[in-house]
């Protein structure tokens, strides 16, 4: 049986290096990659992680088809950049967000997010979010950014999306972009993955922390003025989770939640 392709991060890694195997001995595959028996070893059971060039090799070496091939180096690549620091990583290129973000979001089962000041990003309309960012898109920005969008379709993953009132009174671009996203969310908030709360103006609410994102238990990721930035500390991850849970407890939902939104006009 193949391996589950939603096990995510290290592990699907060892996964991968173990399909790429496949019935050779670890040293008959050694002998043939040049890679050596203990370095499979730790990959195959998660102690370590190939680098991207090793792992290419490693796969082309045993005749991987190109698919598992990709996949394995592009979570490697993920993984020896989520190192370079312990701490705090700010990506500035608009591609390569857009990039790491879909591999994020790829890889986690459940997607979290809370936004005070504009709309989360997969819950957005394609007119709001050209509003939102105020410039001209490349090609590659917008496929990086329609394949994220496809992975709302995937009725196993689950979108726990929490935003302000105040979001939905911000005019971004214009009534009418502000009309047809307001209907959006109200139309995404119908779908069996998806789970919208709005926080609303009057009752007394936990203040609010700055806009951020949570993919499963591995990765916070928050915007900044300078960039985007990626956390995976993990009391740095327990203490955005315990922020999102205080949020989505004050939040109102369903039925509640969609007759707010379009009670604004």
């Amino acid at each position: 049986m193949p391996p589950d392709q939603r096990v995510t991060g290290r592990d699907r890694i060892a996964q991968l290096m173990v399909l790429v195997r496949g019935d050779l001995r670890q040293t008959e595959a050694a002998a043939r990659s040049g890679l050596s028996q203990p370095s499979i070893s730790k990959a195959e059971t998660g102690r370590s992680t190939p680098q991207p060039a090793a792992a290419e090799s490693y796969a082309r070496a045993l005749g991987a088809p190109a698919a598992l091939r990709r996949e394995l180096v592009e979570l490697c690549r993920a993984a020896q950049a989520e190192l370079i620091t312990s701490q705090n990583r700010i990506v500035r290129r608009g591609p390569e967000i857009q990039r790491r973000i879909r591999l994020l979001e790829s890889q986690s089962d459940v997607i979290r997010s809370w936004q005070p000041e504009i709309v989360p990003g997969l819950m957005q309309s394609w007119d709001y979010t050209l509003a939102v960012i105020e410039r001209p898109t490349t090609p590659k920005w917008e496929r990086e950014r329609r394949a994220r969008l496809a992975l709302l379709d995937d009725a196993d993953r689950r979108f726990l999306q929490l935003v302000a009132e105040s979001v939905l009174r911000y005019v971004i671009g214009s009534d009418a972009i502000m009309r047809a996203q307001r209907e959006h969310l109200i139309a995404l908030s119908r779908r069996p993955n998806i789970r919208l709360g709005v926080l609303p103006f009057g009752p007394p609410l936990p203040p609010p922390p700055p806009g951020f994102h949570l993919y499963a238990d591995r990765m916070a990721v928050s915007e900044t003025i300078a960039g985007t930035n990626f956390l995976d500390e993990r009391a740095d991850l327990d203490a955005y989770r315990a922020a999102w849970d205080r949020l989505d407890a004050a939040a109102l939902h369903g039925d509640a939640a969609r007759d707010l939104i379009g009670s604004i006009r």
